[in-house]
């Protein structure tokens, strides 16, 4: 009955183990065929130009969404990482297939440090308007997406340039194109050899200032006028030095301006003939009087009623004096031709 029993045992301590081999057996194929509990896997690879703190074994995440992990890091074969020196390393990534719908052909992988100090990891874009990566394809660093975006930029606007310059579009269009725009160039051109030609043989103004020294002789000693005009002002010589150098004239001009206080405080104050004109309310009621009175004197003038008022405006005045003046022209006139008429002289003896 032991002896059984024991037999049994033994059986059953085979069966487990086979079983727990088989386990292993099928998880190793599950993970090496992406097939298996835990979801079926597919790869892909990225390169990037270092992945200095990447391990293997660290997250791939989808927009912040872990989706995998880092499979191996290798380095890629010299003669290839010459071409491209930003394809310097080659990252393959396991990833969870589910996640295939969500990497496409424009999404772009970078390394990430999680934090300041935190491991490193590969974060790739979402994409949109591509089509899903397949198993073993590359997905592009995004460094290498940009530029190659930033060149076919630059490509297309270049292209745009291009096609209106050779169209004859715009001001270099018309430049390279047009016939007149290249002749009035030329002539251009002509003229300037020619203008050059002349200054470096000296002829005209230009010329003569390039070439002629008496510009410089005149600006050298007008210099040397100069620096001796502002010595003798620091040595204290000429008028403009005394103005500069003496105190007198500050003393004077601070004694100026005190005699000017205190005149206008003089003034203010009703002192002297201008303080009083300036203060003293007879003055205005002087003035004001006269001015009544000047205003009524003009008012008897153009009543009419005065002998000053028919002085100025009566008709008959106006009339008997133009009379009597032309009486007096007959009168001279006659004088001028017989003065013996009007001249005479008698004497009487007695």
């Amino acid at each position: 009955m032991a002896q059984r029993k024991q037999l049994t045992w033994t059986e059953l301590r085979v069966g487990l183990f086979v079983l727990v081999g088989l386990f292993v057996l099928a998880a190793g194929i599950f993970y090496v065929t992406g097939a298996g509990f835990l979801g079926p896997k597919y790869r892909l690879k990225t390169y990037q130009a270092e992945v200095s703190g990447l391990a293997n074994g660290a997250p791939v995440q989808v927009n912040g969404v872990e989706v995998g992990n880092v499979e191996s890091i290798t380095l890629v074969p010299r003669s290839q990482a010459k071409a491209d020196k930003a394809r310097n390393i080659e990252v393959v990534m396991r990833l969870e297939r589910r996640f295939q719908p969500d990497i496409l052909t424009d999404s772009t992988a970078s390394v990430v440090t999680q934090g300041l100090l935190g491991n490193r990891y590969i974060n790739i874009s979402r994409g949109f308007t591509g089509v899903p990566l397949k198993d073993g394809e590359e997905v592009p660093p995004s460094e290498t997406r940009e530029m190659l975006g930033s060149l076919q930029a630059l490509s297309d606007s270049m292209q745009v340039i291009l096609d209106d310059v050779k169209e004859g579009r715009g001001s270099i269009g018309k430049l390279i194109t047009d016939p007149e725009a290249y002749n009035h160039l030329n002539s251009v051109m002509t003229k300037a050899d020619t203008m050059m030609s002349n200054v470096q043989a000296g002829r005209g103004t230009l010329g003569k200032l390039v070439n002629s020294n008496e510009l410089y002789d005149k600006v050298d000693k007008s210099v040397d006028n100069i620096n001796g005009l502002v010595t003798d002002v620091r040595s204290g010589k000429g008028t403009i030095a005394k103005l500069l150098n003496d105190p007198t004239l500050y003393d004077e001009a601070k004694q100026a301006l005190n005699n000017g206080n205190a005149v206008l405080s003089d003034v203010r104050s009703g002192k002297g003939s201008i303080g009083k004109l300036m203060n003293d309310d007879a003055l205005y009621n002087h003035l004001r009087d006269t001015s009544a009175n000047l205003d009524k004197a003009s008012a008897k003038l153009n009543e009419n009623t005065t002998t000053a008022g028919k002085l100025f405006s009566d008709p008959k005045l106006y009339d008997n004096l133009a009379g009597l003046t032309g009486d007096l022209r007959l009168l001279i006139g006659e004088f001028r031709q017989n003065p013996a008429k009007f001249l005479r002289v008698k004497v009487s003896v007695f």
